[in-house]
C-alpha cells in the first residue's frame, strides 16, 4: 500500500469519534446570520470573518473552528464586533453564537470554510519525454500534463534531471529550452506545515530536488497557491498523487487531513 493511502486510512479511524458540530446551543437569542469569509481582505495566514448584527441586544459573538469535519471544534474569540481576523495554521470551518448574559442563541450560524480544493488523480512526470510539463488547472479543476519544450504549453511546473537527480522547476526556469511557462515558485512544504512561506521569502526557490513521500508547495502567477504530493520517484520521473488548490487569492493555508 502506498504511504499516502495508508495514512488515509490512519486519519479516518482517528476522526471517526469526532462531532460534526460544536456542543448545540440552548439558549433564546436568534442565530447569527450571513456569516462569510471576506476573501478581499484575506490573505496569507489571515481569514477576515464578517457578519451581520443581531437585532436583539447581545454582550458579544463566539466564534468556532474545527480544522476538520468531523473534528475537534473550539471556541477560538469572542468579540463585541461584527467582524474577526483569524491568524491560521491550516485552512478550517466556522460557526458563530451569540449571547447576553447567561442566554445564547438557540442554534449556530451558517457555517463557512476556507478549505482548499483536494484532487486524488495520479499523474507521471516524465523528464526528456512530452510529460516533462504539468499545468494546474484554474480553481482546483485538476491538472494535466504536456510538453514543456513545445511553446504552445504554458507549464506550471516541468521535470528535469540533474547530476542523475530528479528535479522539478518552476514553469519559466528555463525559457530557452523550456519556453511559454507560467512565473511560478516552489518550497518544500517541510517544516512549514500547512502555510505556505509568504511571498518574497528566500524559501521559494526555482528548482526543488524531488524524493518519495514529499508535499512540495507552488506559488502560481494567478495569485493562488498549490501543494501537491510525490508519491514516489523513479529513474527517469515522478509519481504525482494528488493536489491541493487554495481557491482564495493570496491565501497560503492548506489542509489539515
Amino acid at each position: 500500500m502506498k504511504k499516502y493511502l495508508a495514512a488515509a486510512v490512519v486519519l479516518a479511524v482517528a476522526i471517526a469519534g469526532c462531532s460534526n458540530d460544536p456542543s448545540a446551543p440552548s439558549g433564546t437569542l436568534p442565530n447569527v446570520q450571513n456569516l462569510m469569509i471576506e476573501t478581499t481582505a484575506s490573505r496569507g495566514d489571515s481569514v477576515f470573518l464578517a457578519w451581520d448584527a443581531l437585532d436583539v441586544e447581545v454582550d458579544g459573538y463566539h466564534i468556532y473552528y474545527a480544522t476538520t469535519v468531523p473534528g475537534n471544534w473550539s471556541e477560538v474569540a469572542s468579540t463585541a464586533d461584527t467582524t474577526w481576523t483569524h491568524v491560521a495554521s491550516s485552512t478550517g470551518y466556522y460557526e458563530l453564537t451569540a449571547s447576553q448574559g447567561l442566554n445564547t442563541s438557540s442554534g449556530f450560524s451558517n457555517r463557512v470554510d476556507t478549505r482548499a480544493e483536494f484532487v486524488i488523480l495520479e499523474q507521471e512526470l516524465r523528464a526528456d519525454s512530452t510529460t516533462n510539463g504539468l499545468i494546474f488547472y484554474d480553481e482546483g479543476a485538476g491538472w494535466g500534463l504536456g510538453c514543456a519544450d513545445s511553446a504552445g504549453f504554458t507549464q506550471d511546473i516541468y521535470i528535469g534531471i540533474a547530476n542523475s537527480k530528479i528535479y522539478i522547476y518552476s514553469g519559466n526556469h528555463n525559457p530557452s529550452q523550456y519556453p511559454g511557462g507560467h512565473d511560478t515558485k516552489l518550497c518544500m512544504r517541510g517544516t512549514h506545515g500547512n502555510v505556505a512561506p509568504e511571498q518574497g521569502s528566500s524559501d521559494w526557490v526555482d528548482s526543488v530536488q524531488v524524493t518519495d513521500f514529499n508535499w512540495i508547495f507552488v506559488q502560481l502567477d494567478n495569485d493562488h497557491y498549490v501543494d501537491f504530493y510525490v508519491d514516489s520517484v523513479f529513474t527517469n520521473g515522478t509519481d504525482l498523487r494528488s493536489f491541493e488548490y487554495q481557491l482564495i487569492d493570496y491565501l497560503r493555508l492548506f489542509n489539515v487531513f
